[in-house]
């Protein structure tokens, strides 16, 4: 086991943020990353997505910030992503884990990441359906009697976290298009600030 020390900063500043994941960008021999680290339950999960294909792995983070860097199957998708031939090498894990940790910043900064990506990894409901369209309140709705879905819950956790935060103790329901001029994710955010204000 490894301690990755460095997340603990990270990490703190994601909970100051109030989100459950943070994202950051990682280069390593001119090769860029998306780090994704999501801290929605224990263990953590630590996401490395390549940026120009999306290739990606993932290692669970105890609550120590540990991470296990026998890799067994995965080392070979980890060797892909870092553009290693297959044959014999120096490369090792514990070294490039040891690297990435000196580069892992202590806050949060607005890092895009692509929504295939975020849906490879995830695999959430109605994939081709990303842009915002509308909140259902299902308390207000007393015809349907029908609530929320946990996994539209996590599909708006990941590519709409302001939108979770408005809506993770209510009983609402995001509706999502394919077709992005459909989309009235402004008009929902405006509504917000005004509210705060």
């Amino acid at each position: 086991m490894l301690k990755l020390n460095n997340l603990e900063s990270f990490h703190n500043d994601i909970l100051k943020n109030n989100k459950t994941y943070g994202v950051f960008d990682y280069t390593h021999n001119s090769i860029d990353f998306n780090i994704l680290f999501d801290i929605v339950k224990i263990p953590f999960k630590l996401y490395l997505i390549k940026k120009n294909n999306g290739e990606s792995i993932d290692l669970d983070v105890d609550s120590e910030y540990r991470i296990d860097t026998y890799l067994g199957d995965r080392l070979k998708t980890l060797r892909s992503m870092l553009e290693l031939s297959n044959g014999k090498s120096s490369f090792k894990t514990n070294d490039f884990f040891n690297e990435f940790n000196k580069k892992i910043p202590s806050q949060l900064s607005q890092c895009p990441i692509k929504q295939i990506y975020l849906q490879s990894i995830y695999n959430y409901e109605d994939s081709e359906l990303v842009y915002f369209k509308c909140l259902i309140d299902w308390d207000k709705n007393t015809v349907s009697n029908k609530h929320f879905t946990a996994a539209n819950r996590e599909k708006t956790r990941i590519l709409y976290p302001q939108i979770y935060e408005y809506i993770k103790d209510k009983n609402i329901s995001v509706v999502y298009t394919d077709q992005e001029s459909e989309s009235n994710l402004h008009h929902f955010e405006a509504s917000i600030h005004f509210k705060k204000k």
